[in-house]
């Protein structure tokens, strides 16, 4: 067997639906396509040797997301909108809302969703200072974390904040009773970090190309100082070619895996 056919026959072993799967997409094919691609996706990024520095930034990132699903899971019995507050607000816009031309329905769906946001925020600080005030024995940070952070306080703090919610977790078993959850969690980590590290590896931004949109659109730029220009100018470039890239990774790692073969195949 060729090298090539070892590569087709590990590809086909490792991304492909499960049965469980095959029955609840059963017909959707945007579904099958997506969940073989991020199989795909993961599959390359655990292939992937990660740096010493990478791997260490991986592990922070999938730290904050195991404290944040841990924090979610202690406030979702909490969360709810009164309809009354929602009514209320509403009729408090109303006139910003028909200048717009948001009938209810709509207006009633975005009231709900800011006021469940607010709500969130309140309840993961409330829970969070709940952890610290019950907290026995300090919390230390070491010589490596705090040269991984580069002086950032907010990186600094959810070290610190991590560590504490991480001892809570381990103290009521919480990881080995999500176990399933922990693992999904991890995968998405794996997907979304691999592809943000390709897509910083592979896009720039020029001062010229700056430059040259600058020159271009002066004109309709107004009074913001050439400073604020170039920094809008600037991030709006590098959020455009990030997103650009992305699509392009991600479609390259289908073609590789051959997934619209495999989304045919699941069709059938």
């Amino acid at each position: 067997m060729s090298k090539k056919d070892v590569k087709k026959a590990n590809i086909e072993v490792e991304v492909n639906l499960t049965a469980e799967e095959k029955e609840e997409l059963k017909g959707n094919e945007e579904g099958i396509r997506q969940v073989l691609i991020n199989k795909a996706i993961l599959d390359t990024a655990k292939k992937y040797e990660f740096a010493p520095e990478e791997k260490e930034e991986f592990e922070y990132h999938f730290k904050n997301e195991k404290a944040k699903f841990f924090i979610a899971k202690e406030i979702e019995g909490k969360i709810s909108v009164n309809e009354d507050d929602v009514t209320k607000i509403y009729n408090e816009n109303k006139g910003q809302f028909d200048a717009q031309n948001i009938g209810f329905s709509d207006a009633r769906e975005i009231i709900q969703r800011d006021l469940l946001q607010q709500q969130l925020v309140t309840l993961e600080d409330q829970e969070i200072n709940k952890l610290i005030q019950e907290m026995d024995k300090p919390v230390e940070i070491s010589k490596e974390e705090i040269l991984f952070s580069k002086g950032n306080p907010d990186i600094i703090k959810g070290i610190v904040i991590g560590k504490i919610i991480e001892r809570k977790m381990k103290d009521t078993d919480f990881e080995k009773k999500e176990e399933e959850n922990i693992k999904i969690i991890e995968s998405n980590v794996y997907i979304n970090y691999y592809l943000d590290l390709q897509v910083r590896k592979n896009v720039v931004v020029t001062q010229q190309e700056i430059s040259d949109i600058y020159e271009a659109e002066r004109g309709k730029l107004g009074n913001i100082t050439p400073n604020d220009a170039y920094n809008q100018i600037a991030n709006g470039l590098l959020n455009n070619k990030a997103n650009d890239e992305r699509i392009n990774v991600v479609n390259k790692i289908a073609e590789e895996y051959k997934i619209e073969d495999l989304v045919k195949e699941n069709l059938k």
